[in-house]
């Protein structure tokens, strides 16, 4: 019984990735970051987890979890359109994702690709993930 609960682990180990935050920028409220080693592309289309963190607590409309101060989210990236749409989100309890978390992607089913406004962080974002070199292994 001990090999097949240490064989699962290892198993689940290894299907998880190494996140490798690069910041994107911040303020002094927040900031912004992209897991550069999630970055993948499929039919022309990229995907990358971002994460915010929050030096104060926000307030959440869920009442069972009434703040966070980070949260993850998955955007796809339709880099020849220089557009984005929001795929997953995940909030979290404390600063890099840690913590109490609650999924809310299934608010996000109907999300629509679109253009960011000019000098945005979402075009920071767009800029940043359609820039960076894939390593050719990730592709």
């Amino acid at each position: 019984m001990k090999k097949w609960i240490l064989m699962l682990c290892l198993i689940s180990a290894g299907a998880a990735h190494a996140e490798n935050w690069q910041s994107l920028g911040g303020s002094d409220q927040a900031e912004l970051s992209i897991d550069v080693d999630s970055i993948k592309e499929t039919k022309g289309i990229r995907e990358a987890w971002a994460i915010w963190n929050f030096k104060e607590a926000r307030p959440n409309n869920e009442s069972g979890f009434p703040t966070l101060k980070s949260y993850k989210d998955m955007h796809q990236y339709n880099c020849k359109d220089q557009t984005l749409k929001l795929t997953k989100e995940i909030i979290y309890a404390e600063n890099d994702g840690k913590g109490d978390s609650r999924d809310h992607t299934d608010a996000l089913k109907n999300m629509q690709f679109v253009k960011p406004k000019a000098l945005s962080v979402a075009e920071a974002m767009v800029q940043a993930v359609c820039d960076y070199k894939i390593p050719e292994a990730k592709k």
